[in-house]
């Protein structure tokens, strides 16, 4: 039996789960190349193109455990609050 590869992390900005520098990725759209991206780099940052700023660990499978920012607390892939870019459904599976 081969061994099995572990699925990569999804990129916050593209979604994507292929290997390439995600702190770096410029997408503007999402991996399946048509779905425009909801967020844009600003150096080695993320924000949502209407400005508003990111809580990046809010993205991550953990997520983030503040309060004091639930503002910040949104999907950079589509925008909704109810989850981060790792387990948003336009992400790559």
């Amino acid at each position: 039996a081969g061994a099995s590869k572990k699925a990569l992390a999804a990129c916050a900005l593209c979604l994507g789960r292929f290997a390439h520098r995600v702190n770096e990725c410029q997408a503007q759209v999402l991996w399946d190349s048509r779905t425009p991206t909801v967020t844009h780099r600003v150096g080695r940052a993320l924000e949502m193109r209407d400005g508003r700023q990111i809580c990046m660990d809010y993205q991550l499978r953990a997520g983030c455990t503040r309060n004091d920012h639930d503002t910040r607390h949104f999907c950079t892939g589509c925008g909704r609050p109810s989850h981060g870019s790792q387990d948003c459904p336009l992400a790559e599976k």
